[in-house]
């Protein structure tokens, strides 16, 4: 516990002001979370040989490429983040394509391919989200509900969990702790609305329970690829919290949410 808090307390404080500062500073920094995220994958999934340098390459454009749009205002950010989306998947057949070895070629583009996407698309989508009118608070929402939502599921889930809610998948997960983290993840974006006036209270409320939904299914998925590939951390960066991977494993599911609802509801 002292190791994640002495992670977190810095990590918190780099990402306000990144936020504050917004882009290209910020675009800047989620790329190289993105390198190293895209890093510890490929460690991970190194069995399957996928095309490194296009899963590098794909994640880095989707990153930066809606930063680079608002700077050139060339029409909508979020273009941009297409743009990246569309490159990747291009990029992992050229790489295909220079491969002298094409066994099980299929399988090497794809997995590179989804990595790229996997990592690149949630931080290019808060890239643009960043752009856009009220998007420091916005991205600010997301934040709060994903880590409101981890640290409430994880203190609930340890103190009273007795129910596994995915045990072939995470045992240590457990439905008393989702309960807890749905609850006051939720209740934790809506106290942060209060300060917003852009928002309602029932729209805090809907993206707060969206965000928190879906930061229990992006750290679920990201569980489920380690035991497929049997490893219990995606790597050690991070001490405490593991790697970069794990601990970006929910948001990479609710930037992309969060963009949606966060839209839908202005």
């Amino acid at each position: 516990m002292k190791s994640r808090i002495f992670v977190a307390i810095p990590g918190i404080a780099l990402a306000i002001a990144a936020i504050v500062i917004g882009n290209p500073a910020f675009a800047v920094i989620l790329a190289l979370v993105a390198m190293i995220a895209v890093f510890e994958y490929l460690n991970m999934v190194a069995p399957l040989d996928p095309v490194r340098w296009a899963t590098y390459v794909g994640a880095a454009i989707t990153v930066l490429l809606p930063a680079v749009f608002g700077l050139l205002d060339l029409d909508l950010p979020v273009h941009g983040v297409v743009a990246g989306v569309v490159l990747s998947i291009a990029l992992g057949p050229i790489g295909g394509f220079m491969l002298r070895d094409r066994g099980e070629i299929t399988m090497r583009i794809g997995v590179g391919v989804f990595g790229a996407i996997y990592i690149g698309l949630p931080l290019g989508l808060f890239v643009a989200l960043r752009e856009l009118p009220h998007g420091a608070a916005a991205v600010t929402n997301i934040l709060v509900g994903t880590w409101a939502f981890d640290t409430f599921a994880y203190a609930g889930g340890k103190m009273w969990g007795s129910h596994p809610v995915a045990p072939r998948t995470s045992p240590n997960k457990t439905i008393e702790g989702l309960v807890i983290g749905l609850v006051f993840g939720t209740l934790s974006v809506a106290l942060a609305g209060v300060y917003m006036d852009w928002l309602s209270l029932g729209d805090s409320l809907i993206i707060g329970l969206v965000v928190c939904a879906f930061a229990y299914l992006g750290d679920l998925f990201e569980s489920m690829i380690k035991r497929d590939v049997g490893v219990k951390d995606s790597g050690s960066l991070l001490a405490g919290h593991g790697g970069v991977l794990d601990r970006f494993d929910a948001l990479f599911f609710t930037a992309s949410a969060g963009y949606l609802v966060t839209l839908w509801i202005t």
